[in-house]
């Protein structure tokens, strides 16, 4: 049995549910039925952006790396935290040197969320972890 992918559900919805609302709009409003329509699009719309950039796009990034990733070696170089804590895990912002094959080593940064199963004394500095490189972007990166 497929699994169902609730995150494209969940855009599509949106997407669907302005759409007749705007239809709805137009067929019985008033002689302002263009200007509402046309807030309504603003509007949604920029939720349904602003909303895409910080929680879907993460999480479609994250799926592509795990699937398509280069594997990796890279060496923590510094660990800081953000101030950000997600569902009571604070989020840890790490500069790495990362090896990959015989390229040259660079540095890049990373965000990750410390659960109980890696807890913060994991993202020491010196300590080697693997990571997951985008081949197209050898800057995005996945600590795994």
């Amino acid at each position: 049995m497929k699994k169902v992918r609730w995150d494209l559900l969940g855009i599509f919805g949106g997407i669907a549910g302005v759409l007749l609302g705007v239809i709805a709009v137009l067929r019985n409003g008033g002689h302002d039925r263009f200007l509402i329509a046309a807030a309504m699009v603003l509007v949604f719309g920029g939720m349904g952006a602003v909303l895409y950039r910080l929680l879907w796009q993460p999480r479609f990034r994250m799926r592509r790396l795990l699937v398509s990733g280069v594997p990796a070696r890279a060496t923590i170089l510094e660990t800081r935290e953000t101030s950000i804590m997600i569902n009571g895990y604070p989020q840890l912002k790490l500069l790495l040197r990362v090896r990959r094959g015989n390229d040259p080593a660079y540095d890049a940064t990373c965000k990750i969320v410390v659960t109980r199963s890696r807890p913060p004394a994991y993202f020491q500095a010196g300590r080697e972890i693997d990571v997951r490189v985008d081949p197209d972007d050898p800057t995005s990166i996945l600590p795994v």
